[in-house]
């Protein structure tokens, strides 16, 4: 018994010691697991104030500041601007084995110290400079405040043809940056070289742009883009007869909203990757899509039941508080059933609580693309990737050209890409994940054939505002 009690006496020493001679400062790194993966580094500097920094090298991220607090058995790295939160236990002086928290979600995530040196995924299509054109920086006023975003257009006087790009879902900066990837700098400066103006905007409460987008639908974010318009009419090298909308995934949709209704500024109408289905079904569709990669069918059709029950009741739900205690009780049920060992009462329980009772969510699930796509009457290319995994093509397609021509819009056209995915990237898994893997931030010939588009519904509008001269 004594022998047994010197050697856990020995041990508990020879850890203490480790977790003595701990040194917080240097970087460290782990792989998050979150669809894909992501690798997380932190780094920690100073003498007796320490301050730190967090690179995620795929998302193109750099430098985020964190602060830092230590004890002598843990560490947490908390970074406020995107309410991220690390908390990890010292295993030994190169090792913190803990959690990553955000957005309501848990991650298991182990840091190791070590050297890293941080290499960029390559990404041949990002333009470099000398560029070939004028680029200006712009400040729109719209409803939640001041909105910033970059203006391209061509060397001369003009004017120029103007297209809006318009991103998806999720607080997007004026890029469309994921994953390092940045589509709308690759579009704006492929269109910009074809003798297009090009305004793109950081989204509210990104980049310098001003708002609160956790409270904003997709119908606010509608205002935004036709404030955008408004003050792009007031600018003499921008043709006002000109103005066109490119919107990829949600900014498909609310590219739908902006030229149903304002009709007389926009003269043509790019989706890339929209939606001609509810939003309603459209979710229901990725649940069964996304589960049947992983579960057996009998466990994805549960799975897609479920996930349709919830959308209704809170589609069909008018009372909030009603709402969130029928949603407690689902998804408390639904816990005990697939044993998951989370609390009711637990902030991450809260935080999805709260996401489902979003605006965002109510308005989109809500959302029926005819009641809009009937009153769009210019000229339309919607396009979507034969393998994309969150927005289904043909179905999608099929229902956007059906409902412009059986309302009098025969100025439609509709592409179907095959083997591309959601940005239009050819793809061999198709899924999120592969994203980060591909070079090509967008295919060549996809680009080419909206250059080819715009040059032929411009060249119209051209030919008709002759005719009535």
């Amino acid at each position: 018994m004594m022998r047994y009690l010197f050697m856990l006496l020995s041990c508990m020493s020879i850890a203490y010691a480790q977790v003595a001679q701990f040194d917080i400062r240097g970087q460290w790194a782990g792989e998050l697991q979150v669809g894909a993966t992501l690798q997380l580094i932190f780094t920690v500097e100073g003498e007796y104030m320490m301050s730190g920094s967090l690179d995620v090298p795929l998302q193109g991220a750099k430098g985020i500041p964190i602060s830092i607090t230590e004890t002598m058995q843990s560490v947490k790295f908390n970074v406020e601007s995107i309410k991220g939160l690390f908390e990890g236990k010292k295993i030994d002086t190169v090792t913190l084995v803990g959690s990553w928290k955000q957005n309501g979600g848990t991650y298991p995530l182990t840091l190791k110290k070590q050297h890293i040196t941080i290499e960029q995924p390559k990404r041949p299509q990002t333009p470099k400079q000398p560029f070939p054109y004028l680029i200006e920086e712009v400040i729109v006023l719209g409803k939640a405040g001041k909105l910033s975003g970059t203006l391209t257009k061509p060397i001369g006087e003009g004017p120029f043809p103007l297209i809006i790009l318009i991103t998806g879902s999720g607080a997007q900066d004026r890029d469309e940056t994921i994953f390092s990837h940045k589509p709308f700098f690759v579009l704006a400066d492929a269109l910009t070289k074809q003798g297009y103006a090009v305004l793109r905007m950081d989204d509210r409460g990104v980049g310098n742009s001003e708002g609160d987008l956790s409270k904003a639908t997709s119908l606010d974010l509608a205002d935004d883009i036709h404030s955008c318009i408004e003050a792009m009419k007031l600018k003499r090298e921008i043709n006002k007869k000109k103005i066109g909308i490119l919107g990829h995934s949600e900014g498909g949709l609310i590219a739908q909203i902006v030229a149903s209704s304002y009709q007389k500024d926009i003269a043509f109408m790019c989706s890339m990757a929209g939606i001609g289905v509810t939003g309603l079904d459209l979710l229901v569709w990725q649940t069964r899509k996304i589960s049947s990669s992983s579960m057996p069918m009998n466990e994805v059709e549960k799975a897609v039941i479920r996930q349709k029950t919830i959308l209704t009741m809170i589609r069909d739900s008018r009372d909030s508080l009603q709402l969130r205690r029928a949603l407690t009780d689902s998804l408390g049920t639904w816990a005990v059933e697939q044993q998951k060992l989370f609390l009711v009462n637990s902030p991450e329980f809260s935080a999805q609580l709260n996401q489902l009772q979003s605006p965002w969510l109510h308005y989109f699930i809500s959302y029926e693309p005819a009641k809009y796509l009937r009153k769009v009457k210019c000229p339309v290319f919607a396009i979507n990737g034969s393998e994309d995994m969150q927005v289904e093509s043909s179905e999608n397609l099929r229902r956007i050209d059906s409902v412009l021509r059986a309302n009098g819009n025969t100025s439609v056209k509709i592409k179907e890409y095959k083997g591309m995915n959601h940005l239009f990237q050819r793809c061999n898994t198709c899924d999120v994940a592969e994203y980060a893997k591909i070079e090509t931030t967008i295919e060549q010939e996809v680009l080419d054939d909206i250059i080819v588009w715009l040059n032929q519904v411009t060249k119209k509008s051209s030919e008709k505002q002759v005719k009535r001269r």
